[in-house]
């Protein structure tokens, strides 16, 4: 194992940079001034302007603004005093873990920091839910096919999919909110108590997919030949479905889970403009309207490592899951 881990993390050093020079690309080839986009309406002074183009290598080849962000070509050592009006040695790069400055002069990590552990904490509480109903409704209903418990499940999550998460949002607001008072509406301070209905609206669809999923593939493995074999021996039920069906039927699960956990990290966009939440979606959305490509691309650069991270730990899971996949 530990031999297909280092040759999985050796294969992140291709994806992180494919990635991250494309999400690089992107945002900076949105049409569009930034440094006029930070002065609003009002005329920015040709010198000002030069300046700040030069400082923050607005003028040079793409190629070469990407290997100054990343921190493969060394960068003007007085950058910092210049940018943020304090001495340093200069922005170093992504690599040594820093992602340089906003239009605005505050370095991103700082930016990052403030906004990450608001959208961490939303996702974490959103993930626990999605996984607890999710896999408990999914088993219900696929050991239960065509039972009334079955049909709920499947009417009520496919009714949960068909609903847009900003219509769910707003109705949840209104509803658990406003009308009924049983969680705040505003949850800018983040802390537990006011995160549990936006958890709950941001990890409801995901929810809805895992018990759909789980239920279809428990149905799939209580049909196989070797649970057939196991209750022919007089194995116990109960046995048969937890030691062997459920282990073996929550592989696709897992899958599903180790990309949504990445996708609830950045896709918190609507849910965090709805309950006023300071994280990560409200960061990216607000860089994107200012044209602050150094925040949306530092922000994104982040999210590409959650991505790798989770699927690493996906692939390790599987072995526990199922004894019979090596990592060969």
């Amino acid at each position: 194992m530990f031999r297909y881990i280092i040759r999985r993390i050796l294969q992140f050093i291709p994806v992180f940079f494919g990635a991250t020079f494309l999400i690089f690309a992107m945002v900076f080839a949105i049409p569009g001034d930034p440094i006029q986009a930070l002065a609003g309406d009002k005329p920015v002074d040709p010198t000002t302007k030069a300046v700040l183009e030069d400082r923050y290598n607005l003028e040079d080849p793409l190629l070469e603004q990407y290997g100054k962000y990343i921190g493969l070509i060394p960068q003007d050592p007085t950058l910092d005093q210049e940018i943020a009006g304090e001495p340093g040695d200069g922005f170093a790069g992504v690599l040594q873990g820093e992602f340089g400055y906003s239009l605005n002069r505050r370095p991103v990590s700082d930016i990052m920091a403030d906004a990450i552990p608001k959208t961490a904490k939303l996702a974490l509480m959103a993930f626990v839910f999605e996984i607890v109903l999710g896999i408990s409704a999914g088993v219900i209903a696929g050991l239960r096919r065509g039972s009334f418990a079955d049909n709920l499940v499947l009417v009520s999550t496919l009714a949960v999919i068909a609903i847009p998460v900003f219509v769910a949002g707003y109705a949840a607001q209104l509803i658990v909110g406003v009308r009924l008072g049983w969680a705040p509406v505003n949850a800018a301070q983040a802390t537990f108590g006011q995160l549990i209905l936006p958890a709950m609206v941001l990890g409801a669809t995901s929810l809805a997919y895992i018990a759909r999923l789980t239920r279809t593939s428990l149905n799939e493995n209580l049909r196989a030949d070797y649970v057939k074999t196991a209750t022919a021996k007089g194995l116990p039920r109960t046995r048969v479905i937890g030691r062997h069906t459920l282990r073996n039927s929550l592989i696709p699960v897992i899958t599903y889970l180790g990309i949504d956990l990445g996708a609830l990290m950045g896709g918190a966009i609507i849910t965090e403009g709805i309950f006023n939440i300071p994280g990560i979606g409200r960061t990216v959305f607000e860089g994107i309207i200012r044209s602050d490509g150094p925040v949306v691309v530092g922000v994104t650069t982040f999210l590409v490592v959650i991505f790798m991270i989770s699927n690493l730990l996906v692939d390790v899971m599987y072995a526990w899951l199922d004894p019979r996949i090596r990592y060969e």
